[in-house]
């Protein structure tokens, strides 16, 4: 499934949405028509006040126009959440879209899988800034979004049994019966079997990781757990870490 549909499923289901092109094509056109820069993006960028800024930003198109979801938490002792939605214009000097909305004029260089706010005056960093937001892997079904930073995969061969691991984000689209609309989690696959593992996992009041921290564990010693069919999250993810 790839980013276009997932965001057409969960749009509606969860509250936020993010926004991001990615190109290094010169020319808003090329950027927008041969970039595959609809999708999930995220990062943790400086705070003056606080000790980072954990972003997500959603882009897509909808009716030709470019729309953009951005949930930002504060880090500090009793973190806080600002969520702010609209359109992205793209800027006719570059591969640049600027965020529009109350409160909200900044501006985003667009790259092959990351983008970066741009300060007045600055130039893009490729993916050096500490203003970098990164692109995910998004998977969708059964009620679930599981999201994967694709370039923090790890894949072991280990006496021909493959085991995939990655920390994930999972956004559900109705509260649990645990009272969680999200968790983060530190996955192991095994290929072989098709079961997997959470060895640390962390579950979230609202979506996307933010809201009350309902419950930790680290060294979750829980057993193995099967993929409950091909839309299962861990199934596609397994379909598409494995292998490599």
């Amino acid at each position: 499934m790839n980013n276009k549909n997932v965001a057409k499923i969960f749009v509606a289901a969860i509250g936020a949405v993010f926004v991001v092109a990615s190109t290094m094509t010169y020319g808003q056109d090329s950027t927008r028509t041969s970039v595959d820069w609809h999708g999930y993006y995220t990062g943790t960028v400086p705070c003056g006040s606080c000790s980072g800024i954990d972003t997500w930003l959603y882009l897509n198109e909808f009716d030709g126009k470019t729309k953009y979801n951005l949930v930002e938490t504060y880090q500090q002792d009793k973190p806080e959440t600002f969520r702010a939605s609209g359109r992205a214009k793209w800027q006719k000097d570059g591969p640049t879209l600027a965020l529009k909305g109350k409160d909200e004029n900044r501006v985003l260089f667009v790259s092959e899988g990351y983008v970066e706010f741009l300060g007045e005056g600055s130039k893009p960093s490729g993916g050096k800034s500490d203003y970098t937001l990164w692109k995910q892997d998004a998977y969708a079904g059964q009620g679930q979004q599981l999201l994967v930073n694709p370039r923090k995969v790890s894949i072991r061969d280990r006496s021909q049994a493959q085991r995939v691991s990655f920390t994930g984000l999972m956004n559900f689209e109705h509260v649990t019966e645990g009272g969680h609309k999200s968790l983060r989690a530190r996955y192991v696959i095994d290929c072989g079997k098709k079961t997997y593992e959470m060895p640390e996992i962390a579950y979230f009041a609202k979506d996307f990781a933010t809201g009350k921290k309902i419950h930790a564990m680290k060294n979750n010693d829980n057993p193995p757990q099967p993929f409950s069919g091909k839309e299962d999250v861990m199934a596609q993810a397994a379909a598409a870490y494995c292998g490599r």
